[in-house]
């Protein structure tokens, strides 16, 4: 893996009601040795709900537009790299009644990460290649090595 140059991470959750849940505390902890490594330059957790509406014309919120507009350039990586996020290709119908009109919305993951490299996305996890499929823990515990970092012992 290469150093050179401003790598920064963006981590979109999806929490539990009380908060983060296990998996995400300890994989936050590990990108926080990463930054403390040098390896990371910057680790930005975001979270988000269930499901964003990306098809509708009607007007989104803020985050729904963040949102969307981060779905469609890790979508453009995808192309680009020939590789498929399949996390991000579940659909669900929601709304209807207080919920507003009923539209389609893609459904999101529990945990997505991107990594860019300056303002170019580098990498997005989960995806799959024809060679198999990496999750955003591979790239990480890559990270780890690559430093010479414990990664089999994380304290929360």
């Amino acid at each position: 893996m290469q150093t050179d140059g401003e790598r920064r991470v963006e981590l979109w959750i999806r929490p539990i009601r009380d908060g983060f849940g296990e998996e995400h505390q300890a994989l936050i902890v590990r990108l926080e040795r990463l930054t403390d490594g040098g390896f990371v330059d910057d680790v930005c957790v975001r979270t988000w709900g269930r499901n964003v509406d990306v098809e509708s014309d009607l007007a989104p919120t803020k985050r729904d537009a963040v949102v969307r507009e981060r779905l469609a350039e890790c979508r453009h990586w995808a192309r680009t790299e020939g590789v498929a996020l399949p996390t991000l290709d579940e659909r669900a119908t929601v709304g209807s009644g207080r919920m507003g009109p009923e539209h389609d919305a893609v459904v999101l993951p529990r945990t997505l990460g991107i990594v860019f490299r300056g303002d170019e996305i580098e990498a997005v996890f989960p995806h799959e290649r024809a060679d198999g499929a990496r999750t955003f823990a591979d790239w990480v515990e890559t990270a780890e090595s690559f430093l010479g970092i414990d990664h089999e012992h994380v304290e929360v």
